[in-house]
């Protein structure tokens, strides 16, 4: 879906970072307009997202948003990336819910083609949207998601720093219960 920004330009949304037998897709609520200008997931210099990730034991190297793509294919753990609504908007605020829930079949379907073993929500509120009262604390969430274990995580947005500290800690956890341990690590 294509966004007409203030200065008359197009953007075209994310393509899905998805391929069969992935064993995390990270799951963002949309692209954002700096993501979608670059053509990489997070790429905002304001989100925390790829400094995060590198500090974890999911990934054995630094990573950055032009990485993305290539993770898909790493060893030992595959990663990719899509968004529930895939209309590129600066501030997700702007995402309405009604937007979300038409969205979710459509995700559904796209996340079937990777069949993962963990889904990663980078925010709360797609995840609270497709399964409302359902959140517990930030990680493992007690539901799956067509099989798929499911995590979240707060937002790693630049707004969100508050919440930034809880994202390490659930990264470790969740590479645990992905068989990744810090000495293993991936990439």
């Amino acid at each position: 879906m294509a966004k007409h920004t203030a200065r008359g330009a197009t953007l075209e949304t994310l393509p899905d970072l998805l391929v069969p037998g992935l064993d995390l897709v990270f799951v963002g609520i949309n692209p954002g307009e700096t993501s979608a200008r670059l053509g990489h997931y997070y790429a905002n210099r304001g989100n925390a997202f790829w400094r995060m990730l590198s500090a974890s034991p999911l990934v054995s190297r630094h990573v950055g948003p032009e990485d993305d793509a290539a993770l898909a294919h790493a060893t030992p753990l595959r990663i990719g990336f899509t968004d529930v609504v895939k209309r590129v908007e600066t501030d997700s605020t702007k995402i309405l819910t009604a937007e979300i829930r038409e969205a979710i079949e459509a995700f559904h379907a796209r996340l079937a083609i990777a069949r993962p073993r963990a889904v990663c929500f980078t925010g709360a509120r797609q995840f609270d949207t497709l399964f409302p009262g359902q959140r517990g604390a930030w990680g493992r969430q007690a539901v799956d998601l067509d099989g798929a274990q499911v995590w979240v995580i707060p937002s790693t947005s630049g707004r969100a720093s508050a919440f930034h500290g809880e994202v390490a800690a659930i990264f470790e956890d969740l590479a645990a219960a992905l068989g990744v341990t810090p000495a293993k690590g991936v990439a």
